[in-house]
């Protein structure tokens, strides 16, 4: 399994979230069932690569102590990514809201000498299948809803307005 994880994050690479998704989005069509995704990215003035490697790493490690332990972080290119397995509508909006919440309160060290600095980050999240039935279209739909949080300020989870219960 640690090929398809990172080993000192224990997150999936990219490759093997995109793959879990893939098949969380062929197993709820198949079953009626539903999902959420999250996806988050921190609050930096300015360019991304202010953001050290090692800070967006202590992220990664940090979101799976705020989720159920079936639930499936992911490093994607461009954000952190959670599959909330079984949750959607209300239920993900408050965990999205939760971590959220619990990341703005963690001191992240930049390097060994670093000083502790604090971070937010804005989450854009959908939930399957009111907000698409496949993949990509979750996760274009994902992309949209973080850049909009980015956009407004940072420091918020944006959804559809008219997501159901």
């Amino acid at each position: 399994m640690t090929e398809f994880m990172d080993t000192q994050t224990g997150v999936f690479h990219e490759d093997s979230f995109r793959h879990l998704l893939t098949r969380e989005a062929g197993r709820a069509t198949r079953y009626q069932d539903f999902f959420s995704v999250c996806l988050l990215r921190p609050d930096v003035p300015g360019d991304r690569q202010q953001i050290g490697e090692e800070i967006e790493r202590a992220l990664s490690e940090k979101i799976p102590e705020f989720v159920r332990a079936t639930d499936l972080v992911g490093q994607l290119s461009s954000a952190i990514a959670v599959i909330l397995l079984h949750t959607a509508g209300s239920d993900a909006l408050r965990v999205a809201e939760r971590i959220r919440a619990n990341i703005e309160q963690v001191a992240f060290r930049e390097g060994p000498e670093g000083r502790p600095q604090r971070l937010t980050v804005s989450v854009g999240k959908v939930s399957f299948p009111h907000d698409g039935h496949t993949d990509s279209i979750l996760l274009s739909q994902a992309i949209a809803y973080l850049e909009q949080a980015a956009q407004r300020g940072g420091n918020q989870v944006t959804h559809s307005t008219a997501t159901p219960d």
